[in-house]
């Protein structure tokens, strides 16, 4: 599957090393392209195999525009608060997108981490969809694990190791389909936690 990784840091990296080294096609993209360009380089050379396949996935890099035109799935790997400012600078490329939004409500103040009230009594992803548009089909997942954590299971999982459950919410259930395989292929048990009412 082609995957377009939009925010190429701590998550965005290690998700789309999992991806590539399972055999997807993936487009690492940030607005500091130097960080998309070196967890492409990452992915690329990474050791990692699955070991019913070929681990033979593609990585590049480039720009966020060309990331979203590129993938079949888009995961929005960026800050919460970030979330509406990104969503607008990529427009109505993201129309009938399947976009997988691993964001959690937090935030920084003065260095510290801090949770971010969700307007209108929505859950996280319920507003996330609320910015993106009714055009657009959104599956929360990866979002339960810390980014050094999700890697090191997902290895050990793509290795033939005990694999740590990973739930995903979503109110479309193609979508949901789609998502599933990239879920298992990062290395993990998908887990049908409902809809994005329910991803409190």
């Amino acid at each position: 599957m082609r995957v377009a990784i939009v925010g190429s840091g701590r998550l965005g990296s290690r998700l789309g090393r999992l991806l590539a080294a399972a055999g997807h096609d993936v487009f690492f993209s940030d607005s500091d392209l130097a960080l998309a360009e070196a967890a492409a380089e990452a992915a690329a050379g990474a050791a990692v195999r699955v070991s019913a396949g070929s681990g033979d996935g593609r990585a590049r890099s480039g720009p966020p525009a060309e990331a979203a035109a590129f993938g079949d799935v888009l995961v929005l790997a960026v800050g919460w608060e970030a979330f509406p400012t990104v969503v607008a600078e990529l427009g109505g490329a993201l129309a009938g997108k399947i976009v997988i939004d691993p964001s959690n409500p937090i935030g920084e103040r003065d260095g510290t981490a801090v949770m971010v009230a969700v307007p209108c009594g929505l859950t996280s992803p319920q507003y996330q969809q609320h910015v993106l548009g009714a055009g657009v089909r959104v599956v929360r997942t990866f979002n339960t694990k810390y980014p050094n954590e999700l890697l090191d299971l997902g290895i050990a999982g793509q290795r033939g190791g005990a694999r740590a459950d990973m739930p995903y919410w979503g109110d479309d259930d193609e979508a949901k389909k789609a998502v599933v395989p990239l879920i298992e292929d990062a290395g993990f048990t998908a887990i049908d936690a409902g809809g994005l009412s329910e991803a409190r």
